[in-house]
């Protein structure tokens, strides 16, 4: 990506642009205002960062295809097409971000291509961190029902393309989104379970590019993001870039808003330079309110950047996800496997999941499956994939 460098600043400033500050300074609201508890260790969620350089559209493009262009990088987004050969379209909007969330954490989770959803829309719907009406024959409904389509329907092209006196180089790669599903939900009763599960099989090289190198994101702020699609966009490519910054040893990244407007989708023509930073500014200070540890100092900023006329400075901040979080999973996951047992939380989901099973044989059976085997990053949920892979195998009949 093209970094247009600015003067760099003598020192990093402790704080953010000083026509945000009182913006930032009712972050000690934060969890009240976002519903982010600070009582408990946060949950992970992943993302590509090929979709975090190169982002989705924040608005309908009203095209069969979106293509979005990161320096030599290109992410091409192409619409399926329904039963009469018409095009369903491109997703956009914090929507389809937020299922993508959902699919990675759960191949991170459960290294399976097929994800399991639920069999209540609703509860689709609140695991992604969508809330409100999806009822019926509502906009808001169908809005909803389309994009879930266009998403699994797509197909996404990362292109590198160069050229130079001597040589036009290409590299190509086309991926499938989800080349089988079934989406048994019953939308006008969203509360309602259907008698047959959900579930997505997404195409190997999505799957195994999600494995490559998945970027871990806090999923309490993915969801007080939602209503953002530019802020969600944000936040991931802040976390990734900090990242990258950590490890180089980078103390600073500077960007004009004409580098910023070329790496986000925001639909906003590049000749409306001042709506841009205004946009941009605005969902700068969502994410660095929510930038928080999720105990600790709440209300002390600690997303180190600055905004002026010409652009954004990123100075190294603390991460707001390390070993410390993955550690805390680790131990749970030791404990669980010392004992094998569950906690009652999820034996009663297992319970519900089991049907006319019993509980305490599936149990037993999951631990002597998983016996000499690597553990799966999330037992828990590995745990409720096997329950539902049984009854698929065997029936509902012991």
């Amino acid at each position: 990506m093209p970094e247009d460098k600015l003067p760099a600043t003598k020192k990093p400033s402790p704080h953010v642009h000083p026509d945000e500050r009182g913006k930032v300074a009712a972050s000690n609201l934060v969890y009240s205002t976002y519903g982010i508890r600070p009582d408990l260790g946060p949950d992970v969620s992943y993302y590509s960062p090929e979709l975090i350089q190169c982002t989705l559209p924040h608005s309908d493009p009203g095209t069969p295809a979106w293509v979005r262009k990161n320096g030599q990088f290109s992410l091409i987004v192409a619409s399926g097409y329904d039963e009469n050969g018409e095009a369903i379209g491109v997703p956009y909007g914090s929507f389809p971000r937020l299922v993508l969330a959902h699919i990675m954490t759960r191949v991170i989770e459960t290294r399976d291509r097929r994800i399991e959803l639920s069999s209540h829309f609703s509860s689709f719907l609140r695991e992604i961190g969508y809330t409100g009406n999806h009822k019926g024959r509502g906009a808001n409904g169908r809005r909803i029902r389309d994009q879930l389509l266009r998403l699994l329907r797509s197909n996404i092209t990362y292109q590198w393309h160069e050229e130079s006196a001597h040589a036009d180089t290409y590299a190509v790669r086309d991926v499938k989104v989800a080349p089988k599903f079934a989406l048994w939900f019953d939308y006008r009763n969203p509360e309602q379970g259907t008698l047959f599960g959900s579930w997505i099989e997404l195409s190997d090289e999505f799957y195994q590019s999600i494995l490559r190198s998945p970027v871990p994101l806090r999923t309490d702020i993915l969801k007080s993001l939602r209503k953002s699609p530019l802020a969600l966009d944000i936040y991931m490519w802040v976390t990734y870039r900090l990242f990258g910054m950590q490890v180089t040893g980078q103390e600073e990244l500077n960007l004009s808003y004409g580098a910023l407007q070329q790496q986000f989708g925001t639909g906003i023509a590049t000749e409306n330079y001042r709506q841009f930073r205004s946009a941009f500014r605005a969902a700068m200070t969502k994410v660095a309110v929510l930038y928080q540890p999720h105990t600790g100092d709440i209300g002390k900023p600690i997303l180190n950047y600055e905004l002026n006329e010409s652009g954004l400075t990123l100075y190294r901040s603390p991460l707001l996800i390390g070993r410390k979080n993955r550690t805390i999973k680790a131990d749970e996951n030791i404990q669980i496997l010392q004992t094998r047992s569950f906690d009652t939380d999820t034996l009663k989901k297992a319970k519900l999941l089991a049907g006319n099973w019993d509980i305490k044989f599936l149990t037993n059976q999951y631990f002597d499956w998983i016996a000499g085997k690597q553990p799966p990053a999330n037992i828990k949920a590995s745990f409720f994939g096997f329950i539902k892979a049984h009854r698929r195998r065997n029936g509902d009949n012991p």
